[in-house]
């Protein structure tokens, strides 16, 4: 059965803030302070919207602008529907934790999708969609079952491209590009 693979753009409108809480802030990787993980930002406010989204870069939020979540935060969002980690502290840990693999296996989907975008019909093409695939099937089972093998996806999929960089057709793409 093919599942249909998710957009993998963030919507912070769909989204709880799971992002500016589960996640640290670091002032030295364009952040504007540091925060520790599971600490919600103090410009996250009640509605889940940043207080300051409009004025991110001049108050030195740059890895705010530049991070996406693939749409793993609205994903989360949703599979817990009205319960989030304000009104239902109780399920905070598993909200987080399941955002923290969700991320995780939204991001192996995105790279995988760069990956196909730089490839035409063929083998590897087949071989990186069947790896997609996989990933959103344990998305779903993440969903259902509130637990997934993330580690063991993350292996699978760096060994798939490093064996892809190595492929002969890639190596003639990358000569060719860096000659040209």
């Amino acid at each position: 059965m093919t599942l249909q693979l998710p957009e993998l753009q963030h919507d912070c409108n769909a989204c709880s803030g799971l992002c500016c809480v589960v996640l640290p802030f670091d002032a030295d990787q364009g952040f504007g302070f540091d925060k520790e993980a599971l600490t919600p930002c103090r410009h996250l406010r009640d509605d889940f919207a940043c207080g300051i989204h409009t004025e991110l870069d001049a108050k030195g939020f740059k890895g705010c602008i530049h991070y996406t979540c693939h749409g793993a935060g609205q994903r989360v969002t949703r599979a817990f529907g009205e319960s989030n980690w304000r009104s239902n502290p109780d399920k905070a840990h598993e909200i987080y934790a399941m955002f923290s693999s969700m991320q995780r296996l939204h991001a192996l989907q995105a790279l995988l999708h760069t990956a196909l975008g730089a490839l035409g019909e063929g083998d590897w093409k087949a071989r990186l969609l069947a790896q997609q695939q996989q990933l959103e099937q344990l998305c779903v089972q993440l969903e259902q079952q509130r637990a997934a093998d993330v580690e063991t996806a993350i292996a699978q999929v760096h060994a798939l491209l490093r064996q892809l960089q190595t492929a002969p057709t890639i190596v003639a793409i990358r000569t060719a590009r860096q000659s040209g």
